[in-house]
């Protein structure tokens, strides 16, 4: 997995999480802000996350 800063702008943070979660046993976050609806859009795929 490439280590690239994503800003939105050309590239969807959200497609990357969606796509990367389902195979993943952990998730860690560096953020500069966040919103509750940034974590409502990818609920779904963490709830298959044991470690966060």
């Amino acid at each position: 997995m490439p280590r690239d800063i994503i800003d939105n702008r050309h590239q969807k943070l959200v497609d990357h999480i969606r796509q990367i979660l389902p195979g993943s046993q952990a998730a860690k976050f560096a953020v500069g802000y966040f919103f509750l609806s940034g974590l409502e859009a990818v609920a779904e795929q963490l709830a298959n996350v044991h470690e966060g």
